[in-house]
């Protein structure tokens, strides 16, 4: 960097968040992508939805006046949702699946913002490219919010699809309500001549080469320090960004979970705050540096709290607390004033890279100065710490990470400085000063960290204390009868298996927070049920003789697990009656109408995790569930 003091608010903009883990969601495969779509559907082909066109100098014109300031993708307003874009498709069982082909010309590549999202049970929306090797889903029920706000992305390039698959009970119930697309665009055109030390940067592996992984041997006293580091990605009306900060304890020790950040990473702009993502334990194993980049934990949604220029502090709150899954810790905090720290220790994520660390061993000093920032900025005389790094440096996207005095408590945050592999001045705001030099709840730290008025000086880190919840349910037969001896498995962020007893009951003992999945299955005796009458009943149905009222039966009689009922099906299930085949080659001997249950961010007892057992083949209802 250039010897000057830096504005950190630069919007330095991610090009792709390749992880699946980017994002909450639950995996799995678009249904398009099966064999089966392409052959049934093969005339469905979507055309592009042609996004507005993008003005590039308007842009450029926008950065210019943003003071230094640099953008990688910027919002263009559309109006796209189920009702008025997109192509539907009808599946032979009454699901649906609605796509969307987005085409933004000349994009590097494409963000979707949602006014208003919402997945029913059951439902599922993908977002991927053209050759379906990015893809971002599945996002569920476990992704809906009270605000309805959304966010997708980014996929690589000019052209990205949405596919929402909506099951036949839950048909008209999703909500998909497109209002910007954000397009990232060529970053040499945005780049000010004067300013070439400023680039665009996609997080993973971009940080300086002088940069210390937290998992060397200077991060071996701050093992416990870090898991309360994040870092979190801005999306504001006018781009998108990354900054640092780290949960804080409070005097009541009640896991209120607030972020300490920078003011500076929110001011000017108009923020979403309802999509603001937060990425926890997102750094490697070891001291190099990783060539695949490793996964992380994320949560969407803050509100702000308070914050103040002169010091440069944000207090934000989480919409939701922390998983026990995540395990985090809410660091604690000194607000003595008459001291400076001997030593200063930062952990950050420099350009939204993997989690490093940087160490001062000497003592920082108050800063007795103005200091002129280069957004216009002045912050008085003695509100800032100097320091001077030994190990390491920051960069964008370090701003609000929280500085640690010799014994481990918060003293301040990361405001900016002048640094790089070779310069490495750095300021940050006091901490004892943000703590009550406002004159309003909002512009000071005291009311939140302390709302009883303790009067505490210093406040030691609080490790959350994991409590258990009950999930629990019945499974019946689709006749109503208890199902002994399925087997049910958990799995997510604890892994378990146990089995429905006699009255076809279950249960698991797991952490609150965490997020799980609940599936049963039953294979045992396949033929249990299935005689030549359920062959007869299925014909009838297939020639319109007496047709099935009941969906259920359609599964039981869908022996190659196809979505309908056909001649293939009586095949199978004459094969099994006659032993030419000992099961059903594309079905389990039981199926459920819910295939699996997720429960998202746990924190009471599940009761009622019910499931509903179908035995296939047998269209009549005569298979004994307990066989």
């Amino acid at each position: 960097m250039k010897n000057r003091f830096i504005f950190f608010t630069v919007l330095i903009l991610f090009c792709c968040l390749s992880k699946l883990t980017a994002q909450i969601s639950d995996g799995g495969t678009p249904l398009s992508f099966s064999e089966d779509f392409q052959h049934k559907y093969f005339n469905h082909n979507i055309e592009a939805q042609v996004v507005p066109p993008f003005d590039l100098e308007k842009a450029r014109e926008e950065d210019r006046a943003m003071n230094g300031t640099v953008r990688f993708a910027a919002p263009i307003s559309v109006d796209y949702s189920l009702e008025n874009y997109g192509t539907w498709t009808v599946l032979e069982n009454g699901d649906r699946v609605w796509r969307l082909k987005l085409h933004a010309a000349a994009a590097l590549g494409v963000f979707v913002y949602y006014e208003d999202f919402y997945m029913p049970s059951g439902g599922r929306l993908y977002m991927y490219n053209e050759d379906g090797s990015q893809v971002f889903g599945a996002y569920t029920s476990r992704n809906n919010k009270p605000s309805g706000k959304f966010l997708t992305g980014m996929i690589d390039g000019e052209t990205a699809i949405l596919e929402y698959y909506e099951p036949f009970y839950v048909k008209g119930q999703g909500i998909v309500d497109i209002s910007r697309i954000y397009y990232a665009y060529e970053p040499d055109f945005i780049r000010p001549a004067d300013n070439d030390e400023f680039s665009v940067h996609s997080g993973f592996g971009d940080a300086l080469p002088c940069h210390v992984n937290i998992n060397c041997s200077e991060g071996d006293n701050w093992q416990e320090h870090k898991r309360g580091v994040v870092r979190y990605l801005r999306v504001f009306d006018q781009g998108m960004g990354w900054c640092s900060g780290s949960l804080i304890n409070n005097t009541n020790q009640d896991e209120t979970p607030y972020i300490l950040s920078a003011y500076h990473c929110i001011a000017g702009y108009t923020p979403q705050l309802d999509v603001w993502r937060f990425d926890f334990n997102y750094e490697t194993d070891g001291c190099s540096n990783p060539t695949e980049e490793p996964t992380f934990q994320s949560m969407l949604g803050c509100q702000y709290v308070a914050g103040r220029e002169q010091t440069d502090f944000m207090l934000l709150e989480l919409l939701e607390s922390v998983p026990s899954s995540y395990n985090a810790r809410f660091n604690g905090w000194n607000r003595n004033d008459q001291t400076s720290p001997d030593t200063t220790t930062v952990i950050h994520h420099p350009q939204g890279d993997i989690r490093k660390i940087s160490v001062d061993n000497d003592s920082s000093s108050i800063y007795p100065f103005s200091i002129n920032w280069n957004n216009g900025v002045t912050t008085p005389p003695n509100h800032h710490f100097q320091v001077f790094w030994d190990a390491g440096t920051s960069e964008n996207g370090s701003s609000g990470s929280c500085m640690f005095d010799e014994n481990g408590y918060i003293v301040g945050q990361l405001h900016g400085g002048n640094t790089s592999c070779s310069t490495f001045q750095t300021f940050f705001g006091r901490f004892a000063l943000s703590w009550d030099s406002g004159t309003t709840p909002d512009t000071r730290l005291k009311d939140w960290l302390d709302p009883n008025n303790l009067g505490n000086i210093t406040l030691e880190s609080l490790e959350p204390s994991p409590t258990s919840v009950l999930i629990s349910g019945n499974i019946k037969a689709r006749t109503g009868q208890n199902m002994e001896g399925v087997q049910v498995t958990l799995s997510g962020d604890e892994s378990e298996t146990t089995s429905t007893d006699a009255n076809g009951n279950y249960s698991f003992e797991v952490m609150t927070g965490g997020n799980y999945v609940i599936t049963p299955k039953k294979t045992s005796n396949p033929t249990n049920g299935v005689s030549v009458t359920d062959i007869v009943t299925c014909i009838q149905h297939i020639l319109l003789i007496n047709q099935f009222s009941d969906p259920l039966q359609i599964i039981a009689g869908d022996a190659n697990n196809n979505g309908s009922i056909s001649a293939l099906d009586l095949v199978q299930i004459r094969q099994l009656i006659l032993i030419l085949i000992t099961e059903f080659p594309d079905s389990d001997s039981w199926r459920f109408v819910e295939e699996s249950i997720m429960i998202n961010d746990i924190s009471t007892d599940n009761p009622n995790q019910d499931f509903i057992g179908i035995k296939i083949g047998d269209v009549t209802g005569n298979a004994d569930p307990n066989q």
